[in-house]
């Protein structure tokens, strides 16, 4: 085991028993909610509480990410909720940044699912639609010094398997998500059209502020990983309309059903069970 995760089991020790003394369920499943998570999480949780209320834990200062805690079941597990996420440009270091990644795996989980808002840099996707991510290009300029460990348990990355059998159980239920390459970028501004036509040239589909980190370090921990992207507008160059972040909202407000029973279908067809 690496020095940096070691460092960082000590560093979270702290916070993980003082919510392993609360939990009324120790998680298998963990689930990192990007813009608007809470408009979309239905039912109620076993237990939840705010960010601020953990020890250690940082609180995000982004609309749309409200910072509160909570215990599901969802598909076949019980599944520790992050409703909000830290990002690089919120100030915040990569080691926060992937806090809940390493809170959950010290707590067990097997299996973790992301979601984020992301712009399309392509027509082949609009806003609305609900992707799953089976690429990630980092170009936030920052990494996760695990190096070693990822090499590792590469197969766990965007597990393949994981992602193949959510698609057809969706495809039976009448819900179609394609497959797309998601580019993660510093931020927090939105893309230039000339960037985003960079974007696209290099392979990316969707680009978005967030994700890569935290599969990075699941991985390297040894936890299964699913992202999925909602996308939420275009790309500038793409269209007319003004880019803002309540539009963001508006339409993941929309996508939230939807975006809902594929989260609780990734985790009924878990890889291992």
């Amino acid at each position: 085991m690496s020095g940096w995760i070691t460092r960082q089991r000590w560093r979270w020790e702290p916070t993980v028993e003082w919510l392993r003394a609360r939990l009324p369920e120790l998680p298998q499943g963990a689930l990192i909610m990007g813009s608007g998570g809470n408009v979309v999480l239905r039912d109620k949780p076993l237990w939840e509480c705010p960010y601020a209320t953990v020890p250690g834990l940082p609180v995000p200062s982004v609309a749309g990410h409200p910072g509160v805690l909570g215990m599901y079941w969802m598909g076949r597990c019980w599944v520790l909720v992050f409703v909000g996420r830290f990002h690089l440009y919120e100030g915040y270091r990569v080691e926060e940044v992937v806090a809940p990644v390493l809170i959950s795996s010290m707590l067990g989980i097997r299996w973790l699912v992301v979601t984020n808002a992301a712009g399309s840099v392509t027509r082949t996707h609009a806003p609305g639609d609900i992707l799953l991510v089976r690429e990630a290009l980092n170009l936030s300029f920052h990494s996760v010094p695990i190096e070693r460990e990822q090499r590792d348990f590469h197969y766990l990355f965007l597990c393949p398997q994981w992602r193949r059998s959510l698609r057809l159980h969706l495809e039976g239920v009448g819900l179609r998500c394609a497959e797309a390459t998601y580019a993660a970028v510093l931020g927090p501004a939105y893309e230039t059209p000339a960037e985003a036509h960079m974007l696209r040239c290099i392979g990316a589909d969707v680009v978005g502020m967030s994700t890569v980190h935290e599969l990075q370090c699941a991985t390297a921990l040894g936890v299964a990983t699913l992202a999925i992207s909602t996308v939420t507008n275009w790309a500038t160059g793409l269209h007319q309309q003004r880019l803002a972040h309540a539009e963001v909202l508006a339409v993941l407000s929309a996508a939230a059903p939807r975006l809902y029973r594929v989260i609780q279908a990734a985790f009924q067809v878990l890889p291992g069970l």
